[in-house]
């Protein structure tokens, strides 16, 4: 699909386990299929300039190299980087979007790291206490968004049916159409699951505009029933992992029986399919709740999964998502 207008997404470089020769992989593969796309490297000028052109990349209109001072650590926790972040590549970048440098943000950090620098940089939207993390899930038929998976492990009900108005603005700019939601639970039953999620149940249900369609089990999850799938983070962080470690053995077992001439007539389709399955084609969660997109990337993300992530960022910036955030909020109240 051919990109509309413009978008700069600043890449916070220095952060995730992949190194920075991943990273620059990411941004060549992101460039060349978005010509609109221009990437924000921010980190150590020296190391990235020296690395620059065996990536295949050059400073100019679409790249553009910003200094920062340190790196974050991978196990930097919130308080160490309200304390020491200044400076590093994570808050350089944030403040790039927060000064109206950047549209978005890119992130392979620590996801607390990120949340407490992106709630202290660029605010929060109105009403919303805490940010909260939304990624995407292979379906039978496509893809089926989630949240939070991380960011809240505990929450009340009044939070929960928060995140399904988040979520719902969130989806319905991603895909222009209002997301059927579903509340996860361990059965369709009304008197099933944590009192939390019965009461979540009814306030979801009583807001206007919602599509609820009343609780989702695991394993309906993937089965394309609903568009939004909502949750605390512990059950989706849970429900996230699971579903990626099951990718991973499937198609490994599947490699294994079809070593040899007899899978030779079917790893075009074992490989169709696994594409559609990877979870680097659905790497990239969305940070909901700041005044800012910012898109937290998995710390060991592959090339195509860090890319994958990048095009996200100019996504969701094209489709103005704070502004219908923003909207949709003040509406509620």
């Amino acid at each position: 699909m051919a990109a509309q207008g413009r978008a700069s997404v600043a890449v916070d470089a220095m952060s995730g386990d992949g190194g920075l020769d991943t990273t620059l992989s990411a941004v060549r593969r992101a460039l060349r299929s978005d010509p609109g796309l221009r990437v924000d490297l921010v980190g150590d000028v020296a190391r990235l300039r020296a690395l620059l052109r065996a990536a295949g990349l050059d400073e100019g209109d679409r790249v553009e190299l910003v200094a920062a001072d340190q790196v974050l650590p991978m196990d930097a926790g919130p308080a160490h980087a309200l304390r020491q972040g200044r400076g590093s590549s994570m808050q350089v970048a944030l403040e790039r979007v927060a000064a109206g440098r950047s549209s978005s943000v890119v992130s392979a950090g620590n996801t607390g790291a990120l949340m407490a620098l992106s709630r202290q940089v660029l605010g929060m939207l109105p009403g919303i206490e805490r940010p909260v993390l939304m990624a995407a899930l292979p379906t039978a038929g496509g893809s089926v968004w989630a949240l939070d998976l991380g960011a809240n492990v505990g929450v009340n009900a009044h939070r929960l049916c928060e995140f399904a108005q988040l979520g719902n603005t969130a989806v319905r700019v991603l895909r222009d159409r209002s997301p059927r939601i579903g509340l996860l639970n361990i059965g369709h039953e009304p008197n099933k699951g944590p009192d939390v999620v019965r009461e979540a149940a009814r306030l979801i249900e009583a807001e206007a505009g919602l599509d609820f369609t009343g609780f989702v089990e695991a394993d309906q999850v993937f089965a394309g029933e609903v568009d939004l799938v909502v949750c605390d983070g512990f059950a989706g962080n849970v429900l996230l992992k699971s579903a990626e470690g099951m990718v991973r053995l499937i198609f490994g077992q599947l490699r294994e029986e079809m070593r040899g001439w007899r899978g030779a007539v079917v790893r075009g389709g074992l490989r169709r399919m696994y594409d559609k399955l990877d979870p680097a084609r659905h790497n990239g969660a969305p940070l909901l709740g700041v005044h800012g997109i910012v898109i937290k990337s998995h710390g060991g993300a592959c090339e195509r999964g860090f890319a994958s992530a990048i095009g996200l960022a100019a996504l969701e910036a094209r489709r103005n998502l704070i502004p219908e955030l923003e909207e949709a909020l003040w509406a509620s109240y």
